[in-house]
């Protein structure tokens, strides 16, 4: 497979270099989108931006096939974490970094060069495959909002792999969390901290006794949850009179996950009503959970292309969102698969060039492995 690369290299770090936080990343889309029509793909934009208030769309490519078999759905995201702006990527030997003062943009840039690659090969190689729908999302990194408003009725696919997922390149990603958030504004009775203390009641205070009594931090094996998010005060001789909280739990097990919500729930107001303040608290379900199984189409795939790569899978129970906890849910059955970043949302962000290569041939064989599943007869339509 003739993987060039220097060509793999040059789009890293074209594409880093630009500046693409969440729900700003028109420019990059438009340097994305002239590389797939490069390749002959179908390019087609969706309108997801109006309904998230971003600059940009989802792209939605469209590769045909030379063997009869549904189409494959391949997928990355092109937004990034700050800090991004004025990314200075540095290399070492093999691998590519920042310079210490941002993140590299890899997660998921990363993936977006190994499915470009990739497509490149199967053309050059002229090796044998379906059509394949390429889904490359906007605003992946604050609540997976490009593939909530991906228009579905553009796409065929019934099977897809999220490449989000770092090294190595045989670690699959089978099953994630449910998330829901929990936001809270504590209110209290603001006054004179110096004149009148007596009159004021607390909201930090408040807030402080029920964030002290909470289980967080990894709960258990299926579970997680973190208040990361405070406000509140205005200055040092008032007693604040509000505060408001932004919380998460993740689990993979439903019951679980709602009785830890209820845990922050209800202590918040406990703690806010035995202090004289009040709570008012709204639970928001982010995304739901996912599980695919090792007999189930997509891994079976992953595991014939892995397999192909002179590897044995690693399966993982995963404890973040992707977009494949979307694509589940709306009966695209997939995983997640290597795109070869590590440090993933860490000014220490880092990929190696050799990882991204073995993300490319993982790629190809995915592709390959699906078509060659169809033509034995075991994927229908």
């Amino acid at each position: 497979m003739p993987i060039q690369r220097e060509r793999l290299l040059g789009d890293f770090l074209e594409l880093v270099r630009i500046p693409s936080p969440s729900l700003r990343e028109g420019e990059v889309a438009q340097a994305i989108i002239s590389k797939l029509k490069d390749i002959g793909a179908h390019v087609e934009v969706d309108d997801a931006c109006n309904a998230i208030g971003g600059e940009h769309g989802n792209i939605i490519a469209k590769v045909g096939g030379s063997v009869k078999a549904p189409a494959l759905l391949l997928n990355a995201h092109i937004d990034t974490v700050t800090p991004c702006e004025n990314i200075v990527p540095v290399i070492e030997s093999d691998c590519i970094r920042s310079d210490g003062t941002t993140v590299l943009g890899a997660d998921d840039k990363a993936g977006v060069c190994v499915i470009l690659e990739a497509l490149r090969v199967l053309c050059e190689d002229k090796i044998a495959h379906g059509p394949i729908e390429v889904v490359l999302t906007v605003a992946e990194e604050i609540g997976l909002l490009g593939a909530k408003h991906l228009d579905y009725s553009r796409l065929s696919a019934r099977c897809g792999f999220v490449f989000d997922g770092g090294a190595p390149v045989n670690k699959v990603v089978v099953a994630a969390p449910t998330q829901k958030n929990i936001r809270a504004r504590i209110i209290g009775v603001a006054s004179h901290a110096g004149v009148s203390p007596e009159k004021g009641v607390n909201a930090i205070v408040l807030a402080s006794r029920a964030i002290a009594k909470m289980r967080l931090g990894r709960l258990d094996d299926e579970t997680t949850a973190n208040i990361g998010v405070i406000r509140g005060g205005r200055a040092t001789n008032i007693v604040p009179d509000l505060v408001e909280l932004e919380g998460e739990a993740r689990s993979h097990n439903e019951r679980k996950l709602d009785e830890q919500i209820e845990h922050m729930h209800s202590l918040l107001v406990a703690e806010a009503e035995g202090g004289g303040g009040k709570a008012e608290v709204e639970i928001e379900l982010k995304y739901r959970s996912f599980s695919v199984g090792e007999d189930e189409l997509p891994a079976l795939v992953a595991k014939d292309a892995i397999t192909r790569l002179g590897k044995s899978p690693l399966w993982k129970r995963g404890g973040g969102g992707s977009d494949a906890n979307i694509f589940n849910e709306r009966g695209i059955r997939s995983v997640i698969v290597s795109s070869a970043e590590q440090n993933a949302h860490m000014l220490s962000e880092f990929v190696c060039l050799s990882d991204m290569e073995e993300a490319v041939k993982l790629a190809i064989e995915l592709v390959r492995s699906f078509a060659e599943f169809a033509k034995r007869g075991a994927i229908g339509g």
